[in-house]
């Protein structure tokens, strides 16, 4: 009874800490921003220089990142409900598992990592292929079940805190109206929803015009709202994205992980979907555009991806850091050591399917 009742004070006083650290954050995104960065910089620092650093830098950098993602969320849910339209929009389970991917993705590199010390790398690919199976079909029952339109990577993006701050600072210098008033207008002018599982709009009984005016046509308050499918013609170029890594992955095994067949899979998988999409083009929402702009800047990795890397970059970068080093002064002190830490950074980031 004695262990229980210090333990339950214990529980509470960690709750309440904790309650204080998510008001803090929403009330402080500038000075959490700058604390993050700083984790993310340790990171770098710590690479190479205490034995087992590939692992502890690895822990770090992906700690950093999970605690940018909670903060995120922290600062979403304390926006107001019209800007925090996430799960209004979407089924609890879709943004569960988006939760969860994006979680995973963070991890990801970490989880390979330990696996290949622990297990060696059959262990270490068995997990890679693990991951990438559950990735994949986690990316295809949220393209089915929810309203997005487009996966992302990852699926929930971190937050712009700049904009967040400005909209904050504009928010704050002007006077707004009293809560009944805003709850009042919002019940006023909205006159349809949005069924959570299925996307649908519908239109309200209360929100009908008179009977003689009536089309009978749904009216759609938001274009961009409305759209909460992905259009038939783009589904192919979607689940070719998706599948990519599972294909890559086999044909890795296949052809070995510096043959160019297992390279030119890859590649031309990629190429092929932005063609689709930049083909019907004229039926992509804004979201689309942004993401396949993503994902043709992405196609520079394959620059410092095997074998391409081995037989073209690797000299030439190699040849660039060594006459910065010459002819910049204080340059030897970066160039030297990145020039040794690419080659490791190449063989454990550069493969991978998320970038």
């Amino acid at each position: 009874m004695g262990g229980n009742k210090r333990i339950l004070p214990t529980m509470d006083t960690l709750k309440g800490m904790l309650k204080s650290y998510e008001a803090w954050v929403a009330s402080n995104p500038d000075v959490v921003g700058d604390f993050e960065t700083t984790a993310k910089w340790v990171s770098y620092f710590i690479a190479g220089r205490i034995s087992s650093s590939n692992v502890v830098s690895e822990l770090v950098y992906t700690l950093s990142n999970m605690l940018v993602f909670y903060n995120d969320r922290i600062i979403d849910r304390a926006r107001n409900a019209k800007e925090n339209s996430v799960l209004r929009l979407q089924s609890k389970l879709c943004y569960r598992l988006k939760v969860t991917l994006t979680t995973l993705e963070y991890s990801e590199v970490f989880i390979e990592i330990s696996a290949r010390r622990l297990f060696g790398q059959t262990g270490k690919w068995l997990v890679i292929a693990l991951i990438q199976v559950f990735k994949a079909a986690g990316r295809l029952f949220i393209l089915r079940h929810s309203t997005s339109d487009i996966i992302t990577s990852p699926p929930i993006a971190s937050l712009n805190r700049r904009a967040l701050g400005k909209q904050r600072k504009g928010a704050a210098a002007e006077v707004p109206p009293a809560n009944d008033d805003v709850n009042l207008m919002q019940s006023q002018h909205s006159i349809t929803f949005q069924l959570k599982r299925s996307g649908r709009i519908i239109r309200k009984v209360e929100g009908a015009p008179p009977i003689q005016y009536r089309d009978f046509k749904l009216h759609v308050e938001n274009t961009e709202a409305a759209k909460t499918q992905i259009p038939r013609e783009l589904l192919t170029a979607e689940y070719l994205y998706i599948s990519k890594p599972l294909i890559h992955l086999a044909a890795m095994g296949l052809f070995g992980r510096r043959s160019w067949k297992q390279y030119m899979v890859a590649l031309s998988m990629d190429l092929y979907s932005i063609h689709l999409y930049r083909q019907r083009r004229h039926l992509m929402s804004k979201q689309q555009k942004l993401e396949l702009s993503r994902r043709c800047i992405n196609l520079m990795y394959f620059l410092v991806r095997s074998p391409f890397y081995e037989n073209y970059t690797q000299s030439r970068l190699e040849r660039l850091l060594d006459l910065l080093a010459r002819t910049v002064p204080m340059a030897k002190m970066v160039a030297g050591p990145l020039k040794d830490y690419i080659p490791q950074w190449q063989s454990t980031y550069f493969y991978l399917w998320s970038t």
